[in-house]
């Protein structure tokens, strides 16, 4: 059985969107320029304007700058279009194509550490392949991080294959 993985949109969308208002962008100034060339409109056409104004023997540093700024943004451009989107959800262990969120597992592991004895209060955090639980522990408690990890890990079972680190600290009194 083969899995699609959730994920996100890749980062080349953001960029075809800002190519293709910069192709409509051109596109003005083409349409401008015939329209100029045939007599439809009076007035000079803004492309031979823009291109007589670039026309110089010698360039300036800015011609430089820019030429090295738009190779830069066009490497950019060529790496965001082959990195895939980022994956939104955990695939669950098993056979069926199941997936949950990181945000479910936090709140799960959250939950599980807040039901261990002498536990306050616990948040869970979720970062690629590593959850981690930090648990607020009621001040003189016998509670520890193994019964707390025990509680997170019975808990997640099944769900995803994550590294588990528990932190607790003591509360004030």
């Amino acid at each position: 059985m083969s899995r699609q993985i959730p994920r996100r949109l890749p980062a080349a969308t953001w960029f075809g969107v800002v190519g293709a208002l910069l192709l409509a962008g051109f596109a003005v100034f083409a349409g401008q320029h015939a329209a100029a060339a045939r007599g439809w409109i009076d007035g000079p056409s803004w492309l031979l304007e823009t291109v007589a104004a670039l026309e110089d023997r010698e360039p300036s540093i800015w011609v430089s700058v820019g030429g090295i700024a738009a190779a830069l943004l066009g490497v950019w451009f060529l790496i965001a279009a082959f990195t895939p989107g980022r994956r939104t959800h955990l695939p669950v262990e098993g056979r069926c194509d199941l997936w949950v969120s990181p945000r479910a597992v936090e709140a799960l592991a959250a939950d599980a550490a807040e039901r261990s004895p002498g536990v306050l209060h616990g948040r869970g955090d979720v970062q690629r392949r590593r959850l981690r639980v930090s648990a607020l522990l009621a001040p003189g408690a016998d509670a520890g991080v193994v019964a707390i990890s025990e509680a997170v890990g019975e808990r997640i079972t099944g769900l995803a294959d994550l590294e588990l680190s528990v932190q607790a600290k003591e509360g004030g009194r």
